[in-house]
């Protein structure tokens, strides 16, 4: 008996079989969770286009105010002004919609900037604009005792 439990020991300083396996499985969970946690992070960062999340609540990373005036300020350098609508895709929808516009002025005249609302150009646009997100550069909501909100309120009354 003292010869066999000698036989199943093996040689000294290596481990038995069943260490071997328990330390091989714990080798095999860790390399296994390192792939996933590198997979994730390569999904994450390839699926990152730039764009707006678009997400089931239907407003993608933006949270919009319905029934209040927003202004749109785009990457062009122009501003709109109206209620801006959950996104369709790419796009933002913004109903009711008016932009400043500057008055020509002369040398020593100051410039004035009047409220236009969109649809009274000579090409008659509707009143509404798809706005792609990649133009966006920021929202921001209005008060209701904002100048332009006043204003706009003027003109729905007096048409």
């Amino acid at each position: 008996m003292a010869i066999e439990s000698k036989m199943n020991r093996g040689p000294i300083g290596r481990s038995s079989k069943k260490e071997v396996n328990k330390s091989g499985n714990w080798n095999w969970i860790i390399i296994l969770f390192i792939i996933a946690i590198a997979g994730g992070g390569w999904y994450y960062f390839s699926s990152d286009d730039g764009t707006v999340d678009q997400t089931d609540s239907g407003s993608g990373g933006i949270s919009i105010s319905t029934g209040e005036y927003q202004a749109v300020f785009l990457d062009n350098g122009q501003v709109y002004f109206g209620e801006l609508n959950q996104n369709r895709g790419q796009f933002y929808t913004l109903t009711d919609v008016f932009y400043l516009q500057s008055g020509a002025a002369g040398i020593d005249q100051v410039s004035s900037l009047s409220l236009t609302k969109l649809g009274n150009e000579a090409h008659g646009p509707e009143d509404r604009m798809e706005i792609n997100v990649e133009h966006i550069l920021f929202i921001e909501d209005m008060k209701g005792d904002s100048k332009v909100v006043q204003a706009i309120n003027d003109y729905k009354t007096s048409n």
